[in-house]
């Protein structure tokens, strides 16, 4: 497992160009006798078990557009870098594989290496591809620098917030800054949508609105004639997205007959709250001790894989007093013994119940 996340750490891949990465996945699962079935650059490979139920491993193995400051030996030199634990992700699960592979498991598995999990949604890619097909329950593990090595941290209920990237843009007028009431000012009405945003949360206390980004005009002395700002929501109860989406384009239509623009939302990309199955969560605890941990407003597309088979993610710890750097920093590493953790619960799950 160590060769393995050292060899996918020092040649990192970003989302859906992982193309040299998922050529190395396939030539160690065929290593193993395993065959695999192709998702873009994802991998979906099967091995039988004695029993008729099937449990599913998820692995991810894109990476970052980070430079590398780690300063290892076999750290990246290509601008790009793991550094969110998916190198670690897939060498435990390639680990559980090879040890699957000749060991035959209660249960059969499925092994789901998935592309694109930073952004591109690269799940709902692996799900159309069969990834979820037959199976009864399907696990993963995430790395976790703010818990202590070989911990495992999860909980019963909502583990990761639902997302809806959205873009709002204000059409207006151009004019000279002289003449400004000959102009419909973009900028001026983005501004006051800013400022009220917040608003369309209402009671919804477990729900987050962020502007990352505003963009305007083309001159210090022209009146800007477009704006548009990036924005996010953040919601545990999937059922708040559409009531305050709604309150958003309201805002949009008040903020048009306050200034005169032309405002529109764009939905670029929604993510469902992560929901672990509560008896999943009971079946690893039996397992290892559990560790409750909160909800995170941070997205994790592995919340798709649950919208159509219980199961669970859990966070695997890897602080300690040489390793305490955030994941997507430049410096995230971690004591590589800890893979031997998710390697051995993987193995344990293929031969548990289901």
């Amino acid at each position: 497992m160590i060769s393995v996340r050292r060899h996918i750490h020092a040649d990192p891949e970003l989302s859906s160009e992982e193309y040299s990465t998922s050529a190395f996945i396939e030539r160690e699962l065929a290593a193993f006798g395993l065959v695999t079935k192709k998702a873009h650059t994802g991998l979906i490979a099967d091995i039988k078990g004695k029993g008729k139920d099937t449990v599913a491993f998820r692995a991810d193995f894109d990476a970052l557009p980070i430079a590398e400051k780690t300063g290892l030996p076999f750290a990246s030199s290509n601008g790009n870098m793991h550094a969110c634990g998916h190198d670690g992700h897939t060498a435990m699960l390639l680990g559980a594989a090879k040890y699957l592979s000749a060991h035959t498991p209660e249960n059969n598995v499925r092994l789901i290496f998935q592309f694109g999990e930073e952004g591109d949604g690269g799940a709902e890619t692996m799900i159309g591809h069969g990834a979820t097909d037959g199976v009864d329950a399907v696990y993963a593990f995430h790395l976790c620098p703010e818990l202590d090595k070989g911990r495992i941290g999860t909980n019963d209920s909502t583990l990761f917030a639902g997302v809806a990237e959205f873009d709002v843009i204000f059409e207006g007028k151009s004019a000279h800054c002289a003449s400004r009431s000959e102009g419909v000012d973009a900028l001026a009405a983005a501004a006051e949508f800013y400022k009220k945003l917040d608003s369309c949360r209402g009671s919804r206390a477990n729900t987050l609105l962020h502007v990352g980004a505003l963009a305007a005009g083309t001159a210090r002395n022209v009146v800007a004639c477009a704006a548009e700002l990036k924005c996010s929501f953040r919601f545990f109860d999937k059922a708040d997205m559409p009531p305050v989406l709604d309150d958003v384009r309201r805002l949009i239509e008040n903020t048009d007959a306050a200034f005169g623009t032309t405002g529109r939302l764009d939905v670029r990309s929604v993510y469902p709250p992560l929901v672990n199955d509560a008896k999943c969560v009971g079946r690893l605890g039996k397992l290892t001790e559990l560790t409750k941990t909160d909800g995170r407003y941070t997205a994790e597309d592995f919340a798709f894989y649950l919208e159509r088979v219980p199961g669970c993610m859990a966070w695997l710890g890897v602080r300690d007093e040489k390793h305490d750097s955030a994941l997507h920093s430049d410096t995230f590493d971690f004591d590589e013994t800890v893979m031997l953790t998710g390697a051995e619960l993987f193995i344990k799950l293929a031969d548990t119940g289901v």
